[in-house]
């Protein structure tokens, strides 16, 4: 037998124990620090986790009123305030999964595990990006939540995705429109394709240093527009969805069976340009976030990958989000 007793093993821990125990810990580590840079939309999405059940409510509280009062006059407190409750549900665990030879680790003469855990990553993130888009486009579509409470709203601007200043005066009127629903002008954000910042950062005013543009034609990178700061993502739906279960293995906004998620993530958005949105326009419960686990077959003599988490997406206050459409105009279209 040979004499291994000195052999240095570069998987053990302090030179103890499992031999293979660093290898798949710091690809777990790397999966979860990746999958957390490729999410956009989350600073802008309200988070709740939960420790049990399949669902979360969220209150929805109506508008008080204020009045004059006279000397001598008893105050009643007669007002009636209106409330209503959201619930977003748990949709089923959404999984990434890879299985690795061993064979091949041993012999394959470059190691694949940048883009494993990339893949891996982006696999998730693209799922989560894509249904809170989608909710967000909803929510815009959606009446209030709650009696006396505004809805979301629908901006049309024919050409817009085609034509840059239609787009910037698409996103001006959106502005606009969140205003005047009192919904606080801050941490509101303005969601393109690619396509579209790239023409908003060809457009003068944007890109002019001494009209306030924060653009830069030079970096292609658009900054803020009537103070709302361009977010590109690929994740923008565009496309007629009529199904909510994401195929593996099929792109990103490809869903087609019908037992999938328990929350809506269809519409159709063929002629979505954009979506304006402030924070705490959507919700996204969790009950298990990312997880990363890699496991030894040794019935197969291969590692499976997973990485895999368990959340749900719903609509909150659809007032503070805003669909930009490449339509004609109608009459209270940007209601």
């Amino acid at each position: 037998m040979p004499d291994n007793a000195y052999l240095s093993r570069s998987g053990q821990i302090n030179k103890e124990g499992d031999t293979f125990a660093l290898f798949r810990d710091q690809l777990q580590a790397e999966i979860i620090t990746e999958f957390h840079a490729q999410r956009r939309v989350t600073p802008y999405v309200r988070y709740k986790e939960i420790t049990k059940g399949k669902s979360a409510s969220f209150p929805n509280v109506g508008k008080v009123d204020a009045k004059y009062v006279y000397a001598g006059e008893t105050l009643l407190g007669n007002q009636k305030i209106a409330h209503s409750e959201t619930t977003i549900f748990l949709d089923p665990i959404l999984v990434s999964d890879v299985k690795i030879a061993e064979l091949d680790t041993l012999i394959e003469e470059f190691s694949d595990r940048e883009v494993i855990k990339n893949e891996m990553a982006h696999a998730l993130a693209r799922v989560e990006e894509t249904q809170q888009m989608i909710v967000g486009c909803l929510a815009a579509r959606s009446g209030g939540m709650v009696l006396g409470r505004a809805g979301g709203s629908v901006i049309k601007a024919k050409d817009c995705k085609t034509d840059g200043k239609k787009l910037a005066q698409a996103i001006y009127a959106a502005g606009v429109a969140l205003k005047e629903k009192d919904v606080p002008y801050e941490d509101i954000v303005c969601f393109l394709r690619p396509a579209q910042v790239a023409l908003l950062a060809q457009e003068d005013k944007i890109t002019d240093k001494n009209l306030g543009g924060s653009g830069n034609y030079a970096k292609g990178t658009v900054g803020f527009v009537n103070g709302i700061q361009v977010v590109e993502t690929n994740y923008l739906p565009t496309t007629n969805i009529t199904s909510d279960m994401p195929i593996a293995g099929e792109g990103v906004g490809v869903f087609g069976r019908t037992d999938g998620a328990h929350n809506v993530y269809v519409g159709d958005f063929t002629n979505t340009a954009g979506l304006v949105m402030a924070k705490g326009a959507i919700g996204t419960i969790v009950r298990k976030g990312i997880t990363v686990e890699a496991t030894w077959l040794p019935q197969e003599l291969t590692w499976l990958l997973t990485a895999r988490n368990l959340q749900g997406h719903g609509i909150l206050d659809p007032r503070k989000a805003v669909e930009i459409r490449d339509e004609e105009a109608t009459s209270g279209s940007g209601s």
